[in-house]
């Protein structure tokens, strides 16, 4: 066999490999895969939280802001989107036949979720969609999904080996400059006295503390020589805009808190890294609003913005969510134990008495 035989017989091995592993990253809600494009420098997405809209909305159907411009987002070209969590209001299937039907079948690109309390309703969704909690390296930039539903907002266990070894092999991956973590907790900003006055009505810690401080950004700190993008997706209806931006001077960590309730406000964030690593981001509003940079979305701003945008409360939701507690296992559960430990009190009153 000549050289030029054996040249040909490596590329086409070198071709192989390359459509394997693109074919590998594949969305369990569209079966479409990351395309593996070898002359394609940098990458784009689309990035989005609470894709079902208002938390009203019982329709079995996605946002109708978002409905309204799946050609929009289909004509950005993004490689994939990343949906920040709630993307259903329940899963069943009733709702995964309509989000299939009217969202994921025309959406063109692949997505990918990050859950969150909505999504594992009923706890179903695994079954539907697979692991709540994954990674993958996609043209030289590394992205990590997070479940902060389990255990109550705390990165531990099987997760937290995921997350380590993701973080371990970009550290040793010197092609590896970005890193973008996505959550639907903002779990950041928790624990965290510069947020406190954001986010307040967000599913949130009930026991003690997240361990984002004292496990996750210590791991995160340890890179200091990448650029790390954590976003998340849980934003109450009453925030004033869609985008909450955040990175401190001399630090690598830039946090960003996006999603959208079916209002006015509704908008997505289109991100582009460039060939030489720059990411770039772009607002893209739904409704036709004019938008600010990004970057303009800062605590100052929002620290302006926020009492302005106190919405009241909708008594007319209280049937829906107390059908919904009901619905829920934890609520039988806690029925359960409460009859189980009002029967033992009991029979033990009943023994002292005697």
């Amino acid at each position: 066999m000549n050289k030029k035989s054996v040249l040909v017989l490596f590329c086409f091995f070198l071709g192989f490999c390359f459509m394997v592993d693109a074919q590998s990253i594949t969305s369990p809600f569209n079966n479409k895969a990351l395309k593996n494009d070898s002359l394609k420098n940098g990458v784009s997405f689309i990035v989005t939280g609470h894709l079902h809209g208002a938390s009203s909305n019982i329709s079995g159907f996605p946002a109708s802001t978002l409905l309204a411009n799946i050609d929009a987002i289909n004509g950005l070209n993004a490689d994939f989107l990343i949906s920040l969590g709630d993307l259903f209001l329940d899963v069943n299937d009733y709702y995964v036949l309509n989000y299939q039907k009217s969202f994921f079948d025309k959406l063109s690109i692949p997505l990918f979720n990050s859950v969150g309390n909505h999504d594992l309703s009923g706890n179903l969704y695994e079954g539907y969609f697979g692991k709540t909690y994954f990674s993958f390296v996609y043209n030289d930039n590394l992205f990590i999904y997070l479940d902060t539903e389990k255990n109550d907002g705390s990165i531990k266990g099987e997760q937290m080996d995921l997350f380590n070894n993701a973080i371990s092999k970009a550290q040793q991956n010197i092609n590896i400059n970005n890193i973008f973590i996505s959550s639907h907790r903002p779990v950041w900003a928790e624990n965290n006295p510069r947020y406190s006055a954001f986010f307040k009505d967000n599913t949130q810690t009930q026991f003690g503390s997240n361990n984002f401080e004292t496990a996750v950004l210590p791991q995160l700190k340890e890179l200091s020589d990448k650029s790390i993008y954590w976003f998340s997706g849980s934003m109450g209806g009453a925030t004033p805009v869609s985008f909450f931006y955040d990175k401190q001077a001399g630090s690598n960590i830039t946090f960003i808190n996006t999603a959208i309730r079916d209002l006015k406000r509704d908008a997505i964030l289109e991100v582009r890294v460039q060939a030489n690593n720059e990411v770039i981001f772009k607002t893209v509003s739904l409704t036709g609003e004019s938008l600010l940079d990004l970057a303009d979305y800062n605590i100052e701003f929002w620290n302006n913005n926020l009492k302005s945008n106190v919405a009241p409360f909708n008594y007319r939701l209280i049937p829906y969510l107390t059908l919904q507690m009901i619905k829920h296992n934890y609520f039988w559960i806690g029925i359960f134990s409460g009859v189980i430990i009002t029967f033992l009190l009991v029979m033990l009153k009943k023994r002292f008495r005697s």
